[in-house]
This record gives structure tokens, sequence and C-alpha cells, in this order.
């Protein structure tokens, strides 16, 4: 199951920074000498999923070598930051929440999303069918695990005025959720729900998107040194993720096998489950006519009013410097 983690952003990240501006490793400048391929690493925000199953593609069919880059997939997990990675140099490339970005510019790391994977989150509050939860104001009264202090459970609280919800802290775990048949935790919409049904649990789902809070979901995202310093290698690992996920949307059952190598625990069926689920999250709303990846000033800007109301942010940041489409295919 996964954790889904409100990254926190610490002071010293404000070190590691200036220390990889200094001299990073030899991955983070992404040069290669002579005939060899540029290095790159990318940091995911949890073990291997359908949710990356576009990059492991791209390893799979040797997109990136294509493009003439050396890239290595690290795997994320409960205890891993991956925008303290990227901004300390020891990884060139992350995914995250578009959210964890704007509050890690608001501290001062200059972060910058080259592209989303979901144009919609798949995060979801899982509620028990018979519980009669139709809409976010019947979370009142609820038992609600989730992660404290997550932007989009600050947005529905306020807006559906749930001074009666009961927070618990989310555990990853759906056991406590399962014994409580008035409880409500929190998932996504390609995994839980489908653990769930195995169980014999029969659930019902609201997609956080349909709150009001909107912000793209699993953003890649890089630095503004590494832009400014090595755009060919943005636009090579773009180059190489874009078709990568083109090539997962049609051939998951072909790449699943691959994925479960890097992550055992992972079953086919929920595989199958989950690259179905994400599809029009991933492919719809603003990718269809735009493409894979888009972003837009007016949901950034959006996101950003939301967090300076909730008071999560601070500074009435520049969106355009916190997101850039221009190695999107058809930007350059």
């Amino acid at each position: 199951m996964k954790k889904i983690k409100y990254t926190g952003i610490f002071i010293s990240i404000l070190l590691l920074t200036i220390l990889s501006a200094c001299g990073g490793s030899e991955g983070a400048s992404g040069e290669g000498d002579g005939n060899k391929a540029k290095k790159a690493t990318l940091i995911t925000n949890w073990f291997a999923q359908p949710e990356h199953g576009g990059n492991y593609a791209a390893l799979k069919k040797d997109f990136y070598k294509d493009e003439g880059i050396d890239v290595t997939v690290e795997p994320g997990g409960p205890k891993i930051s991956s925008t303290q990675i990227v901004a300390s140099g020891k990884a060139q490339f992350g995914y995250s929440q578009a959210e964890d970005i704007l509050i890690a510019r608001d501290k001062g790391i200059p972060l910058v999303v080259i592209g989303a994977i979901f144009q919609k989150s798949p995060y979801v509050f899982i509620s028990h069918e018979e519980s009669g939860v139709k809409d976010f104001s019947d979370l009142n009264g609820k038992n609600v695990f989730t992660a404290p202090g997550v932007g989009y459970w600050e947005y529905i609280k306020k807006k559906y005025k749930l001074e009666d919800a009961k927070e618990l802290s989310y555990t990853g775990q759906l056991n406590t959720f399962i014994d409580d048949p008035k409880a409500v935790t929190q998932g996504y919409i390609t995994s839980e729900p489908f653990a769930l049904d195995q169980q014999g649990v029969k659930n019902s789902t609201l997609l956080i998107h349909d709150s009001g809070f909107q912000p793209y979901g699993n953003v890649i995202f890089t630095t503004e040194d590494t832009i400014k310093d090595n755009p060919e290698l943005v636009q090579a690992f773009m180059n190489a993720t874009v078709k990568g996920w083109d090539y997962y949307k049609d051939h998951s059952d072909e790449i699943n096998p691959f994925l479960q190598e890097k992550n055992p625990d992972l079953d086919v069926e929920a595989m199958k489950y989950g690259a179905k689920a994400q599809k029009e999250l991933i492919f719809g709303g603003d990718a269809q006519e735009n493409g894979f990846g888009y972003m837009s000033e007016e949901r950034w800007t959006k996101l950003r009013d939301q967090l300076l109301d909730l008071k999560i942010i601070k500074n009435e940041e520049d969106v355009s410097k916190a997101y850039t489409t221009e190695f999107l295919p058809g930007k350059q």
C-alpha cells in the first residue's frame, strides 16, 4: 500500500543545495566524457508501481539510451524525500506532488516542474459502501485516516466545514479502516480500492480532484541549475519519458513484469487494475488536446492561491518560475 506523505522541507536542504552548487556528484552534472552516455538519476515517490510505468517502459525499451543518456530509476518510500534528494544534487530528476514544489520554493529551494504525469490526482478518500458517504460534507463526524497537514485535507476541512471530523494518523495500512465501518481513509484510486475488493470489503471513493483542490499529481521535477547548465540532458530525459508513457499506455501488460522485477510485492491483477484506472487521469483532461505532461498557468496559480489561503505557504510565488512546458513534445 502507498503511504501518502506530505513532504516536509527543512532548512538543512538549503545547505545541501548550496553544497551541490559548489560541486555535486558526477551524476549531478549529467556530463559524460567522449563516447560515454550522460548519466542521470530519477528518484520516484514510492516503490515501483504502474504510476511509474512510463519511466520503467523507457528503461525496458531503451528509450533513454536512444537519447544518449544512462538513466537510473531509484524507488522512493515512506522515509525518502525526493525533493531533498534532488535539491542536494544526488539525483537530477524526481517525482513529487505539485504543492510540494511550491512549498519548497517558498522556502528558497529552486525546484522546477518539467511535466505532470497526472492531470487529475489519483488521491481519493475511501469509505465503506454502507456508511452512506456520498460527498465531502459527509466526512463530518467520521474517523478520517489522513496525513496531518496535507494540503487537500486542510482545504476540504475548511471548505466543507468538517469541525466534527476526527483526524487520525494515516499509517499506510488498511486493517484499522476495515475494522471501523464508519472510518474513511486516504488512498490512491489505482490501488487501495482494488485491494479492498479483493478482501471482500465493499467501498466507495471520492476523488480529491472533485473537491476543488486540483494540483497536478506525480509531477516530474528538477532544479533551476540543471535546466540552466544542462538543458540537453533535461530535453533528452523528457523525450524518452514521454515516449515511455505513450508506450506504457498501450503495452502495460508487456512492461508490468519488469515492474514486478523491481517490486516483487506487486500483484499481476493489481497492476492491470492500476494501469487501466490511471489512463483517463493521465491522458484525459488538458492532456487529451495538448499531450502528455501538459500544465497550465491557470492551474498553478489556483494552487498557489489555495496554499496561500491555507497559510501553507507565505509568499506569492511567481508560478511561471515553478514549472515549464518547454521540454514537452512540440514545445522545443
